[in-house]
């Protein structure tokens, strides 16, 4: 078995057999080498900060690689193909594979429940990254793969995973919509999605505080400062908190890039809204990641158990065993 890796692809490309990677102002597929696309990212004076490793992973998958693409509440497990396509059709996932997935007999792909997986593998899945090894868990993964190679099946997908899912999916819609109309008692003004997040981030594993307003006199801001430090590492993120209803302009990204700092900082927009084409090629531009409604409510929902009382309260949401119709 070769490589495996973890790609945040877009889920409809699933059903086209290719994998998606974001980064559409480059067609890596136009580039005979890593060297060389190297070289043009230099001489074009394009800062990759920490992706580089992320886009590497990715342009050199090879026939043979396994990719685990993370869905709703599950995994979809592939095999690379020869070939590569770009297609910037203003979405996310402009730099494709081709991968064979494995489908059920209806053409529909299998899903591996994340609940199903080893503790370790189901919390690799929620790194803050498009791209990632997952060679450590190749003993679980080959797993699978015999099983879907052999029966088409993982003998624990089921219907009820199926209900399930659509049930958390359901949520996850509900929570958007109360959080974008202001539906929530969250404090307003920003400040209860500011505390929202920084709650959230502390779960990571971050120390983190909102920062103090008005610092500077120029355009430079930050909602949230956040610091994590392990033996051999360390790491720092700005954020900037949106808390709007339909589209996010580039303006808390320009808030970002307007700061100056000695030392790498990560920088993220997180907000409730949509982003446009236009706002994400933008924080490309100024090396800012971007997490946008759907994606947030996808980490809420990850740590929603570990959640203090009052916040799960302020976002109107209850934790309690339901019975699934069979």
């Amino acid at each position: 078995m070769g490589n495996i890796i973890l790609v945040r692809s877009p889920s409809e490309l699933i059903s086209i057999n290719l994998a998606g990677y974001g980064w559409e102002r480059i067609d890596m597929s136009s580039f005979a080498s890593f060297e060389q696309l190297m070289t043009y990212v230099e001489v074009e004076g394009i800062n990759l900060g920490r992706k580089k490793n992320q886009i590497s992973r990715f342009f050199h998958a090879k026939p043979g690689d396994i990719v685990v693409v993370p869905v709703s509440r599950a995994i979809v497990l592939g095999v690379v193909r020869e070939g590569k396509s770009y297609q910037n059709d203003g979405g996310y996932g402009a730099n494709r594979i081709n991968v064979d997935y494995f489908k059920n007999e209806n053409g529909e792909e299998i899903r591996i429940p994340r609940s199903k997986l080893s503790q370790g593998l189901e919390s690799r899945l929620k790194i803050r990254m498009s791209i990632a090894s997952l060679n450590e868990f190749s003993e679980e993964i080959e797993k699978y793969l015999t099983q879907l190679k052999e029966n088409d099946q993982v003998c624990f997908d089921s219907l009820f995973q199926q209900q399930k899912d659509n049930q958390v999916a359901d949520f996850k819609e509900t929570l958007l919509s109360r959080l974008r109309g202001g539906s929530t008692t969250l404090k307003s003004g920003g400040y209860g999605l500011e505390k929202l997040v920084k709650e959230l981030m502390e779960l990571e594993g971050y120390s983190a505080h909102i920062a103090a307003k008005n610092k500077t006199s120029d355009i430079s801001d930050v909602d949230i400062e956040a610091s994590r430090t392990d033996p051999v590492s360390s790491n720092r993120v700005f954020i900037q908190v949106k808390h709007h209803r339909g589209e996010t302009s580039g303006w808390g990204i320009r808030q970002l890039a307007a700061i100056e700092e000695d030392e790498h900082v990560d920088k993220w927009l997180i907000t409730t809204a949509t982003v446009t084409a236009d706002t994400l090629e933008l924080a490309k531009n100024e090396n800012v990641s971007v997490m946008d409604g759907e994606k947030l409510v996808d980490w809420i929902y990850d740590r929603i158990n570990e959640l203090s009382p009052s916040t799960k309260e302020q976002l109107g949401v209850g934790i309690l065993p339901q019975v699934i119709a069979s």
